[in-house]
């Protein structure tokens, strides 16, 4: 079934708590603010908007560890988004989550993979397109940002807040394609390497194009049949093309690298769910970054043409 022949169901993941700017948890405001409803029915089909699930406030410690509260309240969180995403995806309906901080990518890439299991499935690929590879533990990381660990969980890791979201949904680090990929801790840059992930650079996309690096990304991810999932973090972006992000990293992608990139997979049959994440409202400059999600959402979801402005 093509992903635009399902009802797609859009959940606002408003999450903070993750990284160090807080104002992330509006970011799904500012993307349904931007027109994301109307832009992905313009293709013609379903969309139901579920609403939110809200992060509770809770202060963070300083320094490497962000403290035990923070910790639980982002396992609940998590655990909550988590049986969301696995009920839409009971539905057959297509998840589109909205960040938020990306922290919220073990709830929804375990839901995928127990939803899998529970349909006697491999575990599906994912194709993770970030500036970072969020593969930290709470021994490796250097910030102590649980929005660069989620990942490392999801493959198999122990990240205490993280331990319980996961059981029964961890992925194949061996079907990860990261794109986009430039900046990445010295010690988390071991663990993707012994896990054989395939990173691919801006660098080398732009060596052999965008959509040469999709094929690529989907053979790898979708290895054995063809079903995926996508995370799609807007610091992939250069930060002259989405300045409201968290973390500005300089040498991104264009918009028409993006643009290719997302067409191409999200023509894909097998995409199962769409992450797009990390809008940060306030760093943005006139709501730029996220008319950019809303595109990057309605491109992965197989839905319209291609219109920014």
């Amino acid at each position: 079934m093509s992903s635009a022949a399902r009802t797609i169901e859009v959940i606002g993941a408003r999450l903070g708590l993750g990284g160090r700017c807080v104002g992330t948890a509006r970011g799904p405001l500012a993307i349904r603010a931007a027109g994301l409803v109307a832009r992905l029915s313009a293709g013609g089909g379903s969309v139901r908007d579920l609403g939110d699930i809200v992060a509770r406030d809770v202060a963070r410690l300083p320094g490497r560890d962000p403290g035990a509260a923070l910790c639980a309240e982002v396992e609940r969180y998590s655990l909550e988004l988590r049986d969301a995403v696995e009920a839409v995806l009971a539905r057959g309906a297509l998840p589109c989550v909205l960040g938020g901080d990306h922290s919220l990518g073990a709830a929804t890439q375990a839901a995928v993979g127990r939803f899998a299991r529970r349909c006697g499935w491999d575990a599906p690929g994912l194709i993770w397109i970030d500036a970072h590879t969020d593969a930290n533990t709470m021994e490796t990381t250097p910030s102590g940002n649980l929005h660069g660990m989620m990942l490392a969980a999801v493959h198999g890791l122990d990240v205490v807040p993280f331990r319980r979201v996961v059981e029964g949904g961890v992925r194949d680090p061996k079907r990860t394609v990261y794109v986009g990929t430039r900046d990445v801790d010295p010690e988390e840059l071991d663990i993707v390497r012994r896990f054989g992930c395939r990173m691919i650079t801006p660098d080398e996309l732009r060596r052999k194009g965008a959509v040469a690096v999709a094929e690529e990304a989907l053979a790898i991810a979708g290895a054995r049949d063809g079903r995926v999932s996508v995370s799609f973090d807007l610091d992939c972006l250069d930060p002259s093309v989405a300045p409201g992000v968290d973390c500005h990293v300089d040498g991104g992608l264009d918009w028409p690298e993006a643009q290719a990139l997302l067409a191409r997979i999200g023509a894909h049959r097998g995409v199962l769910a769409v992450e797009v994440v990390e809008v940060n409202p306030a760093a943005d400059r006139d709501g730029q970054t996220a008319r950019l999600a809303v595109e990057a959402a309605a491109r992965l979801c197989g839905n319209g043409a291609w219109h920014v402005s």
